[in-house]
């Protein structure tokens, strides 16, 4: 990465550069689940910051009309969610007595990589805070009442159990949710309640029945990218009940009072150990469509900085990606529990 100045060069540097742009779209969609499974929006063009989503009517919304009276119309703070897009991203930097020159391409590849993953996890736990902020309104694991946080919340003795799901399904359907179209609600779990959830007999023994093991597509938004289908085969571990157990690490975990990837953990009772879950269909939340908005990858340098770096002492690689996920109708299209784990 040092002098650039011929055409010969240059056009390496683009090279190097598509390539590390590969890098970070494979971290990205590597690391994101519940933003490609949100409704996906384009970002505003010419419009700010600000992204408009309209709300989807009930029908003891639509009134009857008195002859030669005006309607009383809703504001738009009614009849659209919103929210305001925000940049995000991460840098590092490369100094010429640290990493010599044949060592950078391979480093910088690397390190894209990694922020692009971890780009990718900040996503998700946006899209989280968002599923977990409207409603302190909890299901109970194991088919019994519906629990709150706080000091009434679940046990780390009360395990998932397949029961849930069916419930699960049954509520959201009731609610007159809509699927994905593979005809499923998606239930997002961590490795540990799933482990629960098929090793239980609590239920009746449900597991193989209605059990199905292939991972076709919880949405035509993920067919969209190689990266997409990838992420979902991986995750998911089939349908049962309706619902696509998809599986993920960043749903999350608290151990003993000790929260992990999250600021709070509503729920779950004080100090319990255990996970968080969802369920849901379309329209439960919004996120910015990655595969409208790319991570843009910067390569600077040595002596990029000019006369900050005049004797070419430092390059620089970061990503940039700007996203925002937004709570829709989690009360008819949204399921949350929380559960113990017993590994």
């Amino acid at each position: 990465m040092g002098d650039y100045g011929t055409t010969a060069k240059v056009a390496t540097m683009a090279l190097y550069g598509r390539h590390l742009v590969k890098r970070a779209q494979e971290g990205l969609f590597g690391a994101t689940l519940l933003p490609m499974l949100g409704n996906q929006i384009p970002l505003p063009g010419h419009a700010g910051r600000e992204i408009f989503i309209p709300k989807d009517y009930p029908l003891n919304r639509i009134k009857a009309l008195t002859e030669g009276t005006p309607i009383g119309v809703c504001p738009p703070s009614g009849h659209y969610y919103t929210g305001c897009v925000v940049g995000y991203g991460d840098a590092r930097g490369y100094g010429d007595f640290l990493v010599s020159i044949h060592e950078v391409p391979s480093m910088v590849s690397n390190d894209i990589a990694t922020m692009s993953r971890y780009l990718g996890y900040k996503y998700d736990s946006l899209c989280r805070v968002q599923l977990c902020a409207v409603e302190d309104v909890w299901v109970s694991p194991d088919g019994g009442a519906t629990t709150q946080g706080g000091a009434t919340g679940v046990h780390s003795t009360t395990s998932l159990t397949q029961r849930f799901l069916f419930d699960a399904s049954t509520t959201l359907a009731s609610n007159d949710a809509p699927t994905y179209s593979d005809g499923n609600y998606v239930g997002v779990f961590h490795p540990r309640a799933t482990h629960d959830l098929f090793v239980s007999t609590s239920a009746g023994s449900q597991l193989g029945k209605g059990l199905q093991t292939t991972a076709g597509g919880a949405g035509s938004f993920l067919e969209l990218t190689e990266a997409g289908v990838g992420k979902l085969e991986r995750a998911s571990l089939g349908v049962l009940g309706r619902i696509r157990i998809l599986e993920s690490t960043r749903c999350p975990v608290r151990r003993g009072g000790s929260d992990q990837g999250t600021a709070s953990i509503a729920g779950l009772e004080s100090g319990e150990s255990g996970v968080q879950a969802f369920v849901f269909g379309p329209g439960a939340y919004a996120a910015v469509d990655l595969e409208n908005q790319r991570p843009k990858v910067f390569l600077k340098g040595f002596g990029s900085g000019g006369t900050y770096d005049p004797i070419n002492q430092l390059s620089t690689a970061g990503i940039k990606g700007y996203f925002t996920a937004i709570a829709m109708d989690t009360a008819n299209r949204l399921v949350r529990t929380c559960s113990g784990k017993t590994i």
